[in-house]
């Protein structure tokens, strides 16, 4: 009995743990002895990079004083030539690198793009070697100041929200170097506007002493009602098809049923993308509608449709709510007080990246759905607003 309880139990259990502690230690020795090549091989990389983009340098040193948002590395040529500064921008699919060399006037003389999640064909150009991402890589040789996507730069064509990012990653880098070589202040990236409940109602009522919760029409998450005979209404709705989670929107009216302002917490949406759904150029365009009709002048934003688009759908639901609630709404003309509409408050938003996009006319379809509220969405990575 106790031989078949040693060849069958204990035996087996013995030598499984002596053969994962051989196998232990010798992913440790390899480790041990790989670790250092692959950081050497890493470091190679990255200095080719440099010297690619400076080849006048004879070799850098890294700085770390500095404190401008969206750097990877700063690079100073030891001999004068220039600098070297790893950037990124937010793009359609994560973070677009970009490794910017500067003479020692900060005029661009070399720029390389890094790997990057960008969109097959589109954005990808910034690194496949194309023509059109070559073409669109050279406008920024002999830059010194910021560049602009539909002003001093033309975008990839297909790909403007990559085109953006990559304009905003050049940016960084140009504030940087503003930063660690002419000695000027550094721009930092303090995120998005919070607003507490409490502020947000009082930033759409604003000619409310106080407000008083009221019971929610049907397909509206929330309802208040201010002293002055102004309302905010909350409502939700998905906005990009593969988000995890609704944004919420609060649109305030005041006693004549006309909109004050609009609210959107579009932190749930695709960071530099979907949450321009929150900035105050699309939301703008909601102040002063007295009536559902007038949804239809509010345009969509290109490369964020299904986020806007969403937007405007939560917001015909409150203006249909509205006249359910005030038997003067659809009646007024101008707003009362005219609040102003600011971005949400999203921790994975930046509002330098929200801030870049324009207002363009809806295509027909995100027209049609946003008039009626029922039609699909549009889907993100159309070759025509994905990247």
């Amino acid at each position: 009995m106790k031989g078949n309880t040693w060849n069958n139990i204990v035996k087996p259990i013995v030598v499984l743990g002596a053969i994962c502690l051989v196998a232990s230690a010798a992913l440790a020795a390899v480790n041990e002895v790989t670790a250092p090549i692959i950081k050497a091989q890493e470091e190679a990389a990255a200095n080719e990079a440099y010297f690619a983009v400076l080849p006048e340098a004879d070799g850098f040193e890294a700085v770390t004083d500095y404190q401008t948002s969206n750097i990877q590395a700063v690079m100073k040529a030891t001999n004068g030539a220039g600098w070297a500064i790893q950037a990124y921008g937010k793009g359609f699919g994560g973070d677009v690198p970009v490794i910017v060399g500067f003479d020692a006037n900060g005029t661009i003389v070399g720029i390389q793009f890094l790997a990057n999640s960008e969109t097959s064909g589109y954005g990808q150009k910034l690194v496949d070697g194309s023509e059109d991402g070559i073409s669109f890589i050279q406008q920024f040789i002999g830059m010194s100041e910021a560049p602009e996507v539909g002003a001093n730069i033309d975008a990839i064509s297909g790909a403007t929200v990559s085109s953006k990012a990559a304009a905003s990653a050049v940016t960084s880098a140009m504030n940087c170097f503003n930063e660690v070589a002419l000695g000027q202040a550094a721009v930092v990236d303090e995120g998005p506007v919070t607003l507490s409940p409490e502020e947000v109602r009082a930033m759409l009522a604003p000619g409310a002493a106080s407000m008083t919760q009221i019971d929610a029409p049907e397909g509206l998450t929330e309802a208040w009602q201010g002293d002055d005979g102004s309302y905010v209404l909350y409502a939700e709705d998905k906005g990009w098809e593969y988000a995890t989670s609704p944004m919420t929107i609060a649109v305030g009216f005041d006693a004549n049923g006309v909109i004050t302002g609009v609210w959107v917490d579009a932190s749930t949406q695709t960071a530099g993308i979907g949450d321009v759904a929150a900035g105050e150029d699309y939301l703008s365009q909601y102040t002063g509608i007295a009536n559902e009709a007038g949804l239809d002048g509010v345009d969509t934003v290109a490369g964020s449709t299904q986020s806007t688009v969403g937007v405007k759908k939560a917001v015909r639901k409150c203006v249909q709510a509205i006249a359910l609630l005030n038997p003067n709404a659809g009646t007024g003309e101008t707003a009362a007080s005219g609040a102003a509409s600011v971005p949400a408050d999203s921790a994975a938003s930046s509002a330098s990246t929200t801030g870049e996009a324009a207002s363009v006319p809806a295509d027909s379809a995100a027209s049609s759905a946003a008039a009626t509220g029922d039609a699909a969405s549009v889907p993100a990575a159309s070759a025509s607003s994905a990247s």
